[in-house]
């Protein structure tokens, strides 16, 4: 039960040093400058099918912001690393998902690989994926 609330304003002062352990400096967001997206036509089922495979690549993309998947009817879509899950999203209501990672971006090391693969029951469907990122 909240009983009062407490206006601040101005500026919090903070201090440290960088010897504490919880010291933090922010200097502003970082900025999408990479991207790249494919797509497959009549994916056969039941996959799994890559759609867009992007390599680690100095200054240019060294971390995940957003990855974008949509085809033309339901699916499960695997976001990896280095042949490893790191996370699964399914479609619906909509075909469309994403994998934001806006609030903490997923660092890349020299020599990741991210892949974006689809999975789904029957027919043949096409997919489109996007890779956002930045070094």
């Amino acid at each position: 039960m909240v009983t009062a609330y407490r206006n601040v304003r101005g500026s919090l002062k903070v201090g440290g040093t960088e010897a504490d352990p919880v010291y933090v400096i922010v200097q502003g967001i970082s900025v999408t400058t990479f991207f790249t997206e494919d797509s497959i036509a009549a994916a056969a089922a039941p996959g799994p099918n890559t759609i867009v495979t992007q390599a680690f690549v100095a200054t240019t993309f060294e971390n995940i912001v957003l990855v974008q998947g949509s085809g033309t009817n339901y699916a499960k879509y695997l976001l990896k690393v280095n042949g490893a899950v790191i996370s699964t999203k399914r479609s619906g209501p909509d075909y469309n998902i994403d994998f934001d990672f806006t609030g903490a971006p997923y660092a890349l090391t020299i020599g990741d690989v991210v892949t974006v693969e689809e999975e789904h029951t029957s027919g043949t469907i096409d997919f489109e994926a996007t890779i956002f990122g930045y070094a």
